[in-house]
């Protein structure tokens, strides 16, 4: 049923004909604002907390990527250096004629009576010194690319640093049992096992006692080892350190936070 104005009868009233709606507004509205109001509190403190976090992480991100920099910018240093050591083979040799400087390239890893080796290097046979430069430079090469798509920021996966940074470790000691035995010149003991060659150099009951030592391959030893521990520390670090900025999902890891 409707006026004559056509409004509805039902809903013609004023907020002032409402018992009790000053009374209803003062109780209900206060306890709604100071809701709003901690909830509020509330989100900016997560939010606050989330962005020292976030910025927490991108630190030692970065401390973490700079330290792995570094230890890989040593790692091709002390690589090069053992492959310059392994392929020149500087060492000195005492005999009977005094005393003779050494360099064992490459191209003498195999006696021959042209060079100008002593004698007492017949038995050399350096086939271990092939393998050994060649994990050397297997080691160099593969540290090289890694560096590379880390300074390109190339996306990689963590599990591809560490297989490298832990399998290189193997690899590196045995360049390093490698160098250290040839460093000492073992063919040197198996030329004098041999009866005709023993005659030889024999000097009453006595034959002279000759001393060789290859102190480049001794130093490419140690240098290997060192690297060694390099490639650990490096494994260790990208383990323990979140350097997910150089694999490629800090953006994701970011937004998931945010």
């Amino acid at each position: 049923m409707t006026t004559d104005d056509g409004d509805d009868p039902d809903t013609d009233y004023c907020a002032d004909e409402i018992p009790g709606f000053e009374k209803n507004e003062k109780s209900i509205l206060p306890p709604i604002r100071k809701q709003s109001t901690s909830t509020l509190n509330r989100l900016v403190l997560v939010a606050q907390a989330l962005e020292s976090e976030v910025s927490s992480r991108r630190q030692e991100e970065v401390s973490g990527t700079r330290i792995i920099y570094t230890i890989r910018m040593a790692n091709l240093i002390l690589l090069s250096l053992v492959n310059a050591l392994i392929l020149t083979g500087v060492g000195q040799y005492h005999s009977r004629q005094g005393k003779q400087s050494l360099l064992i390239t490459m191209n003498k890893w195999y006696y021959d009576r042209s060079s100008d080796l002593p004698l007492t290097f017949s038995e050399m046979k350096l086939l271990g010194q092939y393998i050994s430069i060649s994990i050397s430079i297997l080691l160099w090469s593969s540290t090289f690319i890694i560096q590379c798509l880390q300074c390109c920021k190339i996306r990689h996966t963590r599990i591809m640093c560490l297989i490298y940074a832990f399998g290189s470790v193997p690899l590196s000691l045995f360049v390093f049992g490698i160098e250290m035995h040839y460093s000492a010149c073992p063919w040197i003991d198996e030329f004098f096992s041999n009866d005709t060659n023993r005659i030889r150099y024999m000097s009453g009951d006595k034959f002279y006692e000759t001393q060789c030592g290859v102190n480049g391959w001794a130093l490419a030893g140690i240098f290997s080892l060192l690297s060694c521990g390099l490639y650990v520390s490096e494994g260790l670090i990208t383990t323990f350190f979140r350097n997910e900025d150089s694999h490629g999902s800090n953006e994701k890891s970011g937004e998931a936070i945010l």
